[in-house]
């Protein structure tokens, strides 16, 4: 009889632990970047991310409603470091409530249209692959919430859609489990791009938020 008890019990256990343990598996993606273009223009990031350029954008929550809206400032800048192609992002986010939040970025090309980030707010690295249009970048980010600090999985897809127009999706996963989700349309000022035909010339060579989770 105990046996058979245990039995019972291991299978509604497994019944509760599959679906949970398939949506944790599926909570981010494998799709590479090669596999996610969405034609448009082709993704540089040390042309697209040269100079300042500004965003729009809303941060929706779990079920889909629009917790915040923001719009932001953003200015790069790119250099050579012994062969090496290294970039800075700054980032000021204005949001709706008139809190103001701001971010930099540090990138370092590691490979053909790979490169690594940190920043103050990101837990270790974050890798970003490019190919064609697309971009795509993840990253475990510290949120603060309320009076303590949470760590989500971001899944960033940017695309360039045209020379000065990039349209991302930003994906957040607490365990597995969506939690939100941010909408961007970021913007090359028109300066930009004679500063990004500077970077290519001096280079030899053709993001961040808080959220209100409910």
């Amino acid at each position: 009889l105990r046996r058979l008890f245990f039995v019972q019990e291991a299978e509604k256990m497994s019944k509760l632990l599959l679906p949970l343990c398939a949506m944790m598996l599926a909570g981010c993606s494998n799709i590479p970047a090669k596999d996610n273009a969405a034609g448009g223009h082709p993704f540089v990031l040390e042309e697209f991310f040269a100079g300042e350029l500004g965003a729009h954008g809303v941060i929706l929550g779990r079920g889909g409603k629009v917790r915040r809206s923001f719009n932001a400032i953003m200015r790069g800048e790119w250099r050579e470091e012994e062969g090496v192609l290294k970039g800075v992002l700054t980032e000021e986010f204005v949001f709706d409530d008139g809190e103001v939040l701001q971010r930099r970025w540090e990138f370092t090309r590691v490979g053909e249209g790979r490169f690594e980030g940190t920043a103050s707010d990101v837990e270790g690295t974050a890798m970003l692959e490019v190919s064609g249009n697309a971009l795509r970048m993840d990253y475990a980010l510290v949120v603060p919430v309320s009076d303590r600090s949470l760590t989500v999985q971001v899944e960033d897809w940017l695309w360039r859609m045209e020379p000065d127009v990039v349209v991302n999706k930003s994906t957040m996963h607490k365990w597995g489990f969506r939690i939100g989700e941010i909408i961007t349309t970021i913007v090359r000022k028109p300066d930009a791009s004679q500063q990004a035909l500077s970077v290519e010339k001096q280079t030899g060579i053709s993001s961040f938020f808080e959220w209100k989770i409910a």
